[in-house]
């Protein structure tokens, strides 16, 4: 069976999404720290709102909109490939990039509503780069339990966007692409894609169920 979702990050969906190693030793970049840690208290504020929303394809929608301004997920999606991806036929890769984002949608969405009323805060940023930075924060359940955040950003035109998640020192890229390897070995890229979907499919049919 598919595991694509590992503990830590089932426990707390809020603390996507999408994925490359923390460098914490590497020289800081003066003024990115500050711009950094207002974009990580930004949007994960954004995604607690959205959180409290009411289950339905508003805040399906509303999530997918997040995603698309929080994080790279093209970069994340071909970074969870590993060495798979240079030999990826171009029309499965193709494929591949919106069955991920898809998934990534529906399966983290159909699970907010178990993690209302947490809280979040930022803590510290360190500039790795003229353009990248780690952040770490912590989000608080509602019985207190916290949990430690680094996120790994990357600045540009767009301004910034997350490459990575770790949750207590868990990355999300190294896990995902340990799992879609794993996948991909038995059934090939095309049956990790397939599977990707039927993920998504049930998820998306259990959100419309309930929210009849």
């Amino acid at each position: 069976m598919l595991r694509l979702l590992p503990a830590a990050f089932a426990r707390c969906p809020a603390l996507l999404a999408v994925l490359a190693v923390l460098l914490w030793s590497a020289p800081a970049a003066a003024g990115i720290e500050e711009e950094a840690s207002a974009f990580v208290d930004e949007r994960g504020q954004a995604l607690i709102a959205i959180m409290e929303q009411s289950r339905g394809q508003g805040r399906r929608d509303a999530f997918a909109a997040w995603l698309e301004e929080t994080f790279d997920l093209d970069a994340l999606a071909l970074l969870a490939l590993g060495s798979y991806r240079s030999s990826a036929p171009p029309e499965e890769l193709a494929a591949y990039l919106p069955a991920v984002k898809r998934y990534v949608v529906a399966v983290y969405e159909d699970r907010f509503d178990a993690f209302s009323g947490f809280a979040f805060q930022v803590l510290r940023a360190r500039g790795l780069s003229a353009a990248d930075a780690v952040v770490r924060a912590r989000a608080t359940g509602p019985q207190g339990a916290a949990h430690i955040v680094d996120f790994r950003l990357r600045g540009g035109e767009a301004g910034f966007r997350v490459l990575d998640v770790a949750i207590e020192g868990l990355s999300m890229l190294k896990t995902q692409r340990d799992e879609f390897a794993a996948v991909i070995r038995r059934h090939g890229l095309a049956g990790l894609i397939a599977r990707l979907d039927d993920m998504a499919r049930r998820a998306t049919a259990k959100g419309g169920a309930e929210g009849e």
